[in-house]
């Protein structure tokens, strides 16, 4: 290795143990622990039926059934149970994103609507779609160009999908 590889490499190594150290003081700060909600709201807002939720309560208030009836129209899986509606409205509620709402009715109407918070995550979430929309063409041009290099990966991959999808 000559000088100016040798300098380039400590520059490199210099980066990657500051980069590590701003990682490492961000999680003490916000905490790094499994349940910590750094950790977790990110998760769970990605996941397939929070996410369609956050949409569509993103135009205003809705009632448990219409949640239930509308996932249903929309979402490429079909519907959603009754058991993990009620879950990840629970678990958005539990963080602040979704206020929940029982009138006096008879019987009673329970209806959920986006919190503050809610709205300012919707946001950020959105702008992630927005990007990804925008990327679609290059990302599978590089799905494809990796594929073509590693057919043994996209093996693994079918497979995986396969095993956690029941089928």
């Amino acid at each position: 290795m000559d000088g100016l590889d040798e300098d380039r490499a400590e520059m490199d190594l210099a980066r990657h143990r500051a980069n590590v150290a701003r990682l490492l003081a961000d999680m003490a700060r916000h905490g790094n622990g499994r349940e910590d909600p750094v950790r977790t709201v990110p998760a769970a807002l990605g996941d397939r039926w929070s996410s369609l939720i956050m949409h569509l309560l993103s135009a205003g208030m809705l009632r448990h059934a219409e949640i239930k009836r509308l996932v249903g129209r929309v979402s490429a899986e079909g519907e959603i149970s009754q058991r993990v509606l009620t879950l990840k409205l629970r678990l958005m509620e539990r963080d602040g994103l979704v206020a929940r709402r029982v009138t006096g009715d008879v019987p009673p109407r329970v209806e959920y609507r986006l919190t503050q918070a809610g709205h300012e995550a919707y946001a950020h979430f959105i702008a992630l779609v927005r990007w990804a929309e925008r990327q679609t063409a290059a990302i599978r041009e590089a799905r494809a160009a990796y594929d073509r290099r590693h057919p043994d990966v996209v093996a693994m991959l079918q497979q995986s999908r396969q095993v956690g999808s029941g089928g």
